[in-house]
């Protein structure tokens, strides 16, 4: 599953939330212990946050033993957190295993992946408690140089799904739109900390994790459209900028990598087959990853085929180039693989 962060000292972009919901993201992450937040104005934001909300998503809070004083909260008293409007209490600090046990008969929890998670849930399996009402969460992390080594991630994974099969894991990607004080990202892992939200979201999915969240305050239209597509359609969408007529053409359409998987280019598998018209030699210029390319007659039968450049190929005076993919989709160009689907849309100039 997927989700996004909502943060209560911001305005809400009731827009982007409402948009988001329509868009499949069923998990909101909240905070209930950032240093620079009001947290007096906490309690209202969250039941306003759950009133845009209603039963489209459920709400997961951060919190931890010293915020909880703070509110003025306690964990023998989980139906106010219910009453808030939480779905999910994310543990930042482990508890006593009666307070969690108190927590879970209104709410569910949340384990911290990154440190104690294996050992709680441990305890908790012992106490023969009903672990459908626990998931565990990665960290994210504001400042740089700080998120988690690739390595330990994929560590800290293996031991959970070995011991927790069932259980799920989440962690953060990046956004679009970066969250202050530091403005450099929130992802879990060091190496997403500037990388394509959904090129960041694919290699978590891969690395064992199973809900996605964007930890900063938002990512762009064309993102949620590309993790719309991506995750609920299967299609890669790419924008793109035209060089030639040729590309106009082909944006919006859904087009297959061959499954017969090349080393240096994608190949659409439907291109020859859907266009039939003589393309004269045109811009046959070098082709640089994230070219997009059309066969020209002087290569015989397989003059319109389309193809987009993975590797830095020399000019070929049968090749045209006629576009190229935006400058920050280039990284989308690796979620290709045999016969997945891909779409050009229409980038920014």
């Amino acid at each position: 599953m997927l989700g996004f962060s909502v943060y209560l000292g911001e305005a809400f972009d009731e827009l982007y939330i409402e948009t988001m919901l329509n868009r499949g993201f069923k998990y909101v992450f909240t905070s209930l212990q950032i240093p620079e937040e009001d947290s007096e104005l906490y309690f209202d934001r969250l039941k306003e946050l759950k009133l845009l909300i209603g039963d489209k998503a459920e709400i997961i809070a951060d919190a931890s033993p010293h915020a909880f004083q703070n509110l003025g909260l306690s964990y023998k008293q989980p139906e106010v957190l219910k009453g808030l409007g939480i779905d999910y209490i994310r543990l930042d600090i482990s508890l006593a295993i009666p307070d969690i046990i108190s927590l879970l008969s209104e709410v569910k929890i949340v384990c911290n992946a990154s440190t104690d998670a294996i050992s709680l849930l441990d305890e908790l399996k012992d106490q023969d408690i009903d672990m459908s009402r626990i998931m565990v969460a990665h960290n994210y992390y504001p400042r740089p140089e700080t998120g988690l080594d690739k390595a330990y991630f994929i560590k800290q994974n293996t031991k959970l799904k070995t011991s927790f099969p069932d259980i799920s894991i989440m962690a953060f990607v990046p956004g679009t739109v970066y969250r202050g004080p530091v403005y450099e990202g929130l992802p879990t892992l060091e190496d997403h900390r500037y990388c394509h939200p959904l090129v960041a979201a694919h290699e978590l999915a891969a690395l064992g994790v199973d809900d996605i969240c964007i930890g900063d305050t938002g990512i762009d239209t064309t993102t949620i459209d590309q993790f719309n597509n991506f995750f609920h359609k299967g299609i890669v969408s790419l924008q793109v900028q035209s060089e030639t007529k040729h590309l106009e053409s082909y944006i919006g359409r859904i087009f297959h990598n061959r499954k017969d998987k090349a080393r240096d280019v994608i190949r659409a598998e439907e291109g020859r087959q859907m266009f039939q018209s003589e393309i004269l030699p045109e811009n046959t210029v070098a082709r640089t990853r994230g070219a997009i390319t059309l066969d020209n007659k002087k290569y015989g039968r397989y003059m319109n085929e389309l193809q987009i450049v993975k590797n830095d190929l020399k000019s070929h005076e049968a090749v045209n180039v006629i576009g190229h993919i935006c400058q920050h989709d280039i990284p989308c160009i690796d979620l290709i693989d045999a016969g997945t689907a891909f779409q050009f849309v229409k980038g920014e100039e």
